[in-house]
């Protein structure tokens, strides 16, 4: 494998963490549009440049690599070729199952809490009308992703090495 390859792969793995990472940017984006009575434009723009600049490096990160390679300098100092034996989709099908498995192991745990929390304050209140649910779905939401990510993992590599080709 070369340094190039290699580089590649550690962009798009970090392209994967951010985009895991950006779920709880989008689900709040959507949240505190449903909570306002009144539009505020300001903050509408404000969290829509957010959500475009998050967007933008994923973007970058995934398919720009050789431009940011370049740009940064990474090869300039490391031999052409590094010992690894794998092929890159392998070591993407890796990433994507281990990054998958880290939002799951992260998350769970969380949502369990979330229950807790939820049947908890239901009983001091004397009734669940006034507990939020939004952390429900937030916590169920990045369950899902982490799910998708580990039940096609074949697609999301097919996908970023078509890419990569064009």
């Amino acid at each position: 494998m070369s340094s190039r390859s290699f580089f590649h792969i550690l962009l798009k793995i970090s392209a994967l963490l951010i985009f895991a990472d950006s779920i709880f940017l989008l689900i709040q984006f959507v949240q505190t549009i449903y909570s306002f009575d009144e539009f505020d434009l300001g903050y509408f723009i404000t969290w829509f440049l957010a959500l475009f600049v998050v967007a933008f490096i994923i973007y970058a990160l995934l398919f720009k690599g050789n431009y940011i390679i370049n740009k940064l300098k990474l090869t300039e100092n490391i031999d052409d070729y590094l010992t690894f034996n794998m092929h890159r989709s392998d070591m993407l099908s890796i990433a994507i199952i281990v990054l998958g498995g880290y939002i799951l192991v992260d998350e769970i745990p969380v949502l369990c809490k979330t229950f807790y929390n939820y049947w908890w304050e239901g009983k001091l209140e004397m009734g669940y009308s006034m507990v939020s649910k939004a952390p429900f779905f937030f916590s169920a939401a990045k369950i899902l992703v982490g799910l998708l990510l580990l039940g096609n993992t074949k697609l999301i590599v097919n996908y970023l090495e078509l890419r990569r080709k064009k």
